[in-house]
């Protein structure tokens, strides 16, 4: 006859286990030895390096043409991204009122001068806006430079184009 088992809780298998447990334990000493490979480079790479003398300047003279008009446009742009242009653009902001439409505002670093085009509802507005300008520091000078009445336009606004100074200095 036949054995009667009647434990109703069976027994897990172990194996499954016991691979999962060789697994963690073979990915512990893969990242441990990718942590000591890391550590070592970085100790390798953090001994000072022998830098090589840098090679002589060559002149400005023996410069090809076309190298020398690289490095005077980098120059240029290196000295017009160097000046205070968020201090104009708030200044000019702040100056605009309500009867003024800016239409563009036109630096030109080289000269140090500000172009600045709009329209104006009327030839005061444009006054205003003339010495308030001056008043915030950041321009001088500002002179009007054309200004003409838009006949097609049915509220006939002032069109006009100023010029102004540009303090790159408080």
């Amino acid at each position: 006859m036949r054995r009667l088992e009647l434990d109703f809780v069976k027994r897990a298998r172990l194996w499954p286990l016991w691979l999962l447990l060789a697994i963690a334990v073979f990915f512990a000493f893969d990242v441990a030895r990718g942590y000591l490979d890391l550590r070592q480079r970085l100790a390798i790479g953090e001994r000072p390096v022998e830098v090589e003398a840098p090679p002589p300047q060559a002149d400005a003279e023996s410069l090809p043409e076309p190298v020398k008009r690289e490095l005077e446009g980098a120059r240029r742009v290196l000295q017009e991204l160097s000046l205070p242009w968020g201090a104009l653009f708030q200044s000019v902001e702040a100056s605009v009122g309500e009867d003024v439409a800016l239409l563009s505002v036109e630096p030109d670093a080289t000269r140090g001068q500000v172009r600045i085009t709009g329209e104006a509802r009327d030839y005061l507005a444009v006054l205003t806006l003339m010495v308030r300008l001056e008043e915030d520091r950041a321009l001088q000078r500002v002179h009007l430079v054309s200004h003409e009445i838009r006949e097609d336009d049915p509220h006939r606004p002032y069109y006009f184009a100023l010029i102004g100074r540009w303090r790159t200095a408080p």
